[in-house]
């Protein structure tokens, strides 16, 4: 066992001790991984350590064992069960399908990437299924552990259009623009070997040297390619953050492109929700969570705050399963507490999650 400051938990940290408020309200029990959520309470109340065990496996994804009354007529199992997903899940598989297509050719055989016919598979998905049961309720269902690098780059286009769309712009080529970021955003892992970008395990240090080349190898692939500059940015600086602790440069915020800020978001989002699937969903307020966690000044806060906001919101109306297994719909979440919202359990009752710090969302159900 050791005590850490606080700011140094991971989440996915096995706990050594109890959390207690100082009121003496129990926070959460020993033995159990520690939550984003959980932390951001902890903050509230001004603890500064807590005890962690000791063994290097403590760091953990989120594999809460789905207990059995997830199986149901949820709203998750109501959506992948209609056909308006099905028609979606079609249309998704032949985009990513397509674009491993386009970028293996342009790799390998030096062909012309068809931007053109990508774009037009993306519109199609957009106009078909942007009403109904709703775009971002159909991605969060989508996700698969272990998804491909090209399911990635099209869910973080879908994603990023999306944040576009909420950000206020409306001009379709502007539109098409931000979508083109996404899609391309990874071309460079295409010349990373399978065996670093398949590793179950953690990287070792070569490997993650390996790795961190794809911005550049990416970039590089690119020049010379006639598409909008903004693009090739975003395939360079995705991993760049505002307060320089990025790479591959290590730039600061003045010298990072708008769009590059929003496919930074947006592509550590969907890692963020690929990693946390459950079988009736995925919880977004675990990643609102850990948003809220990070340094300020990391990400552009004005296309942060308005994304994670959205996210939040709508989930109104969304059936949810809390740390106590007791489950509810949530009525209201308010924008200084994005992460802890009002929950109408099934018996009638209310729980406001700001106040009752021992509970947090466990999946969206």
């Amino acid at each position: 066992m050791r005590k850490i400051n606080v700011g140094e938990i991971k989440p996915g940290m096995i706990l050594a001790e109890r959390i207690v408020s100082p009121k003496g309200q129990v926070l959460a029990e020993p033995g159990t991984p520690v939550t984003a959520q959980q932390l951001l309470h902890v903050t509230y109340y001004g603890l500064e350590q807590l005890a962690v065990q000791d063994e290097k496996d403590a760091i953990k994804q989120y594999d809460f064992e789905a207990p059995d009354e997830f199986i149901g007529e949820t709203q998750s199992w109501r959506i992948v069960n209609s056909e308006e997903f099905h028609e979606f899940k079609r249309a998704y598989n032949k985009c990513s399908d397509k674009l491993e297509a386009i970028v293996e050719d342009f790799v390998n055989h030096q062909t012309p990437l068809k931007d053109e016919e990508l774009i037009e598979d993306l519109h199609v998905v957009f106009k078909k299924h942007a009403t109904g049961l709703g775009i971002m309720a159909m991605m969060l269902n989508i996700q698969e552990i272990d998804t491909s690098t090209y399911k990635h780059s099209v869910n973080v286009a879908i994603i990023s259009r999306v944040l576009a769309t909420w950000l206020g712009i409306k001009d379709e080529k502007e539109l098409d623009v931000v979508t083109m970021c996404g899609l391309y955003h990874d071309i460079g892992k295409a010349l990373i070997p399978q065996s670093i970008l398949t590793k179950p395990g953690a990287l070792n240090a070569e490997e993650y040297g390996r790795m961190a080349e794809h911005p550049i190898l990416g970039y590089n692939m690119l020049d010379g390619v006639p598409i909008d500059r903004r693009i090739k940015l975003a395939v360079l600086q995705h991993h760049e953050r505002n307060d320089g602790s990025g790479y591959p440069y290590g730039l600061t915020k003045d010298f990072i492109g708008r769009y590059s800020k929003l496919i930074a978001i947006t592509d550590v989002y969907d890692a963020m929700t690929a990693d946390r699937c459950y079988r009736a969903g995925i919880c977004p307020f675990e990643v609102i969570a850990q948003f809220q966690r990070e340094d300020r000044t990391k990400y552009d806060q004005g296309i942060l705050q308005v994304f994670l906001k959205n996210i939040a919101q709508s989930y109104i109306g969304t059936g949810v399963l809390l740390s106590d297994n007791s489950r509810g719909i949530i009525t209201m979440v308010e924008d200084k507490a994005l992460s802890s919202p009002l929950v109408k359990l099934d018996d009638g009752s209310f729980i406001d999650l700001q106040e009752r710090t021992d509970l947090f969302i466990r999946a969206c159900i």
